[in-house]
């Protein structure tokens, strides 16, 4: 071990000597002070030996003067290696290079996952993360893990405990949330009343905060005070609450759906530029040069993704792609019957939409068509609650129906 050492350090040539050639080229290393190792025989007879460092520029000038034949190996060991680096210098230097980055990308947070995250959504928890400092592309021996734990607990109200701790170059997060409040607590020194948003007729009335300005069977009008947030009390004093509840009404509710059967649609031409980008940990590089020119009407559409390298893991790299794809704004024309086809389907979704939070009684539809125009005309009738809230502050409290503002207990 130690002799390989020694021939890979100094470097090393093979000299390779005939049979013939034997006995005067082993006088000559002897009398010239030439030391060899590994002599080993060949089966035609051949002796090969190995010469170290400058012993076969020596051995070469001696045989030369004695005229014997031979044949001496390439440069081999750490000289060769050092001697081809120095004239291939980007080689040493990639080396570095690649070195640095191994040392300092072992230092940094490759990737951010969570556990524990019920409610909260992962992309927030990582999002503020990343403003703290703790995020793809930070380097982890600088931060303060506890301090860090702190400013989080501090900067949101839905996780109760959090902590990060680091497995490697990941970046592992564990969260306990807290139980929300779901209740509603109304801004302070304010009040409400509850407002109608329709014309209707009540059919129920259920209050939960507040006094009750109307009954079963009265017809209300749209911005009328249904459930009032100022309580007139026996003395003539008031007292302001934030009016609450729920007032379910008769209503009706129009909604109309025009389709023309000449318009202008937007036909994609086929032409389209796109524009690549890489984004490494938190630096971004475009792969394109800025300028150009752009269609004059396009559609901008935007996509990104995680580089997998052959589908075993994920790296801090996506590729991001900003695609331009131009459009022509063309008339086109449709027959009478696809227009009122696509009212219809319209109309379907105008009134999937009106009564998610209703009870549809009954409608009443009726068609037309006029001047190339494909014209619905329906009317809903529901049963829903008509209440919307509107909040005042107690000055400017006044009593339902009068309009005056009475003079508040001074208790």
């Amino acid at each position: 071990m130690i002799e390989r050492l020694s021939d890979f350090l100094c470097g090393w040539r093979t000299l390779s000597v005939p049979p013939e050639e034997r006995t005067r080229t082993f006088d000559l290393m002897y009398r010239a002070g030439i030391p060899f190792t590994k002599e080993h025989p060949m089966p035609d007879g051949t002796i090969t030996v190995r010469l170290r460092g400058k012993n076969g520029a020596r051995f070469r000038a001696y045989a030369e003067r004695e005229e014997i034949r031979y044949t001496l190996g390439k440069e081999q060991g750490l000289p060769v290696i050092i001697s081809f680096l120095l004239h291939r210098p980007a080689i040493p230097l990639g080396i570095l290079l690649a070195a640095g980055w191994l040392f300092w990308s072992t230092r940094i947070i490759w990737d951010v996952r969570i556990e524990g995250a019920g409610k909260t959504d992962p992309a927030e928890i990582i999002a503020l993360l990343d403003e703290l400092g703790c995020g793809i592309g930070d380097y982890f021996p600088a931060i303060d893990f506890n301090d860090l734990h702190a400013k989080y607990a501090a900067a949101q109200q839905d996780i109760a405990w959090l902590s990060v701790y680091m497995n490697g170059t990941v970046a592992e997060v564990q969260v306990r949330e807290l139980w929300r409040d779901e209740r509603f607590l109304p801004p302070e020194n304010m009040y409400a009343n509850v407002l109608a948003d329709a014309d209707g007729i009540v059919e129920e009335v259920n209050v939960r905060e507040g006094q009750a300005c109307v009954k079963p069977g009265d017809l209300v009008r749209k911005g009328q005070v249904l459930i009032s947030g100022v309580i007139v009390q026996k003395d003539g004093s008031i007292r302001c609450e934030y009016a609450d509840g729920e007032v379910i009404c008769r209503t009706a509710q129009p909604i109309r759906v025009e389709i023309r059967t000449e318009r202008e649609e937007n036909v994609p031409t086929g032409r389209e530029i796109r524009r690549k980008r890489i984004k490494f940990f938190k630096k971004t590089i475009n792969l394109f040069i800025n300028g150009g020119t752009l269609h004059t009407n396009y559609d901008k559409i935007y996509t990104m993704e995680q580089i997998c390298p052959f589908g075993l893991c994920e790296v801090p790299v996506w590729w991001e792609t900003i695609t331009y794809r131009e459009y022509e704004t063309v008339m086109r024309k449709i027959s009478a019957e696809e227009a009122a086809e696509e009212a219809m389907t319209v109309l379907a979704e105008r009134i999937r939409t009106a009564v998610q939070n209703a009870e549809l009684l009954s409608r009443r539809i009726d068609t037309g068509f006029s001047d190339g125009v494909c014209s619905i005309d329906c009317l809903l009738y529901l049963r829903r609650d008509v209440g919307r809230t509107e909040e005042f502050p107690e000055s400017d409290a006044c009593v339902p129906g009068t309009g005056e503002t009475p003079q508040t207990d001074p208790r």
